[in-house]
């Protein structure tokens, strides 16, 4: 009786392990705006008008 509720609590396990694993939150419909990999604003050096003076 013991070995049946271990294989069933097993198999349970193994699909919820499964069911995160192979999910997801994207899709290939999705397209976004701006790609990830772009750098941002403040990644780009100092703005022009730092140096202008000098």
């Amino acid at each position: 009786m013991k070995s049946r509720h271990f294989l069933r609590a097993a198999f349970l396990a193994a699909l919820g392990l499964a069911a995160v694993l192979f999910s997801g939150c994207k899709t290939d419909d999705e397209l976004s705006a701006r790609p990830w990999n772009t750098p941002k604003s403040w990644e780009n050096g100092l703005p022009a008008s730092m140096t202008e003076g000098r």
